[in-house]
């Protein structure tokens, strides 16, 4: 292989050549950075420069112990819109997991967020995924006077969906969004390596009439999701 820019760069360039042509499909693991090195005889570290870069563009990701892949097309989300519509408009078929689902008093914080000093909450930790691929996990906390009743296996679907069940529809949002590397826990739950940086997204949603609904905690994978906010004076 001959190079007239930097090696990593050409070879980088060649990688996301192949997933442009169709010859690195979505899904489709890269061969080793031995293999690599061996194909087209460079170093290790040149090879392991040129991938670290695709990750952090988000055309490849790594999976701890299988290797590296090449990305899905993101989910691009623009204002308002629930998890699974985004989905399914990007041609994904979205499932949800609960793996967390309490009721209680809630701390201080979120109390002050959704006025509801001195009244418990729904708590639910949620694994949302397109095709079977984790993309975010979710910490929602829901007022008992928003959906009373509220039961585990509801959450399996779309929480707009359910609240428009109990009469409430989803009109506006306060939402704060930071990039950050994410927590052991998070790594465990998104099949993701430290060095996939998480999209930290923070929202209050409210009614249509301006009554607060619930808040949202959701940490999102950079390869798989993005999104963008129309900005008004």
């Amino acid at each position: 292989m001959s190079f007239h820019k930097p090696a990593y760069l050409e070879l980088k360039n060649k990688i996301l050549k192949d997933i442009e042509t169709g010859a690195l499909a979505p899904g489709d693991a890269l061969p080793s950075e031995r293999s690599l090195s061996f194909v087209y005889g460079l170093s290790r570290m040149t090879v392991r420069r040129a991938l670290t870069e695709l990750v952090g563009a988000g055309a490849l990701y790594r999976e701890q112990g299988r290797g590296t892949f090449v990305s899905a097309r993101r989910m691009h989300q623009r204002n308002i819109s629930s998890f699974s519509q985004t989905v399914k408009e990007m041609g994904f078929e979205p499932s949800t997991e609960v793996i967390e689902f309490s009721q209680a008093a809630p701390p201080a914080e979120i109390a002050e967020k959704l006025t509801v000093k001195d009244a418990e909450v729904y708590r639910a930790v949620r694994v949302r995924m397109a095709d079977d691929m984790p993309v975010a996990v979710e910490e929602v906390f829901v007022p008992f006077c928003i959906c009373p009743g509220l039961k585990k296996k509801d959450l399996k679907s779309s929480l707009y969906s359910i609240i428009s069940t109990y009469g409430h529809r989803v009109g506006s949002a306060d939402c704060s969004v930071s990039a950050l590397h994410p927590t052991a826990k998070q790594q465990e739950h998104l099949k993701i390596s430290r060095n996939t940086p998480v999209l930290k997204i923070d929202s209050i949603y409210y009614s249509v009439s301006g009554a607060t609904l619930y808040y949202e905690r959701a940490v999102y994978r950079s390869d798989m999701y993005e999104c963008s906010f129309r900005i008004t004076t």
